[in-house]
């Protein structure tokens, strides 16, 4: 064993016994999300029109709502709830980066992916931004992680093509139409990845869709970069 995996394992070790974990769902020690509470989660999917929310197969965008969309379709793996297991999962995730949570994450877009891959095919992921000064306040972005996981289970290529050019306030604080409003020309293509996306069908990842506001003004700058088709994939759907 080399010495960074040395260190690695005593770091683990220490933290388990200093700081244990304990499940989310029941507290029991052991673990952020014990076997029991991850059988729990219903990851059968939500597929609904990402305008008006209409169930719909496959989650595309329902007729009357296609001239307000440019998201081709969406899928979430489950339905938001604050207060439940999923809300829990992704507020410690997002605002507590920690690595166990990160791997639960992995383990439910891999058995999700698993059941639905024939569905959502691809050339490629696209994560959604973060503006970098939200990245420095944060560390990391939750997108960009989660979109790395997608990639991996369908085994295609994860690409920054966003970035964030202009700061915005947390999207969680507003109204719908102040949501809508505050992306407004918030982001823009990476010069170096029109290439990339020239032409392509693309997944469009993030962690939860509420009001679609931010998913539909990246899958618009996608559009007019010359990408055919932009897929939702999110891990909830508010």
């Amino acid at each position: 064993m080399d010495v960074k995996k040395i260190i690695y394992h005593t770091i683990t070790y220490c933290k388990d016994i200093l700081f244990p974990m304990h499940c989310l769902g029941c507290d029991v020690e052991g673990s952020f999300v014990c076997d029991i509470c991850y059988q729990t989660l219903d990851m059968s999917g939500v597929f609904c029109c990402p305008v008006c929310r209409a169930q719909r197969e496959r989650g595309t965008v329902c007729e009357g709502c296609k001239e307000n969309s440019f998201l081709d379709r969406h899928s979430a793996v489950m339905l938001y709830q604050e207060d439940g297991l999923i809300g829990k999962i992704l507020h410690n995730f997002k605002y507590n980066f920690v690595q166990d949570i990160a791997d639960v994450l992995n383990k439910l877009v891999k058995d999700y992916v698993a059941k639905e891959k024939n569905d959502i095919l691809a050339d490629l992921v696209v994560p959604v931004p973060l503006h970098k000064r939200r990245y420095a306040e944060r560390g990391f972005n939750q997108a960009e992680i989660v979109a790395g996981f997608v990639a991996k289970a369908l085994n295609i290529s994860c690409v920054q093509a966003l970035q964030r050019g202009r700061y915005t306030v947390q999207q969680a604080k507003l109204s719908r139409e102040e949501r809508l409003k505050n992306v407004v020309t918030a982001f823009q293509i990476v010069d170096n990845a029109r290439k990339d996306i020239y032409g392509k069908r693309v997944i469009l990842v993030d962690d939860v869709l509420t009001t679609g506001s931010t998913m539909q003004e990246c899958a618009k700058v996608l559009k007019e970069c010359g990408v055919v088709e932009v897929i939702g994939v999110t891990i909830a759907r508010g």
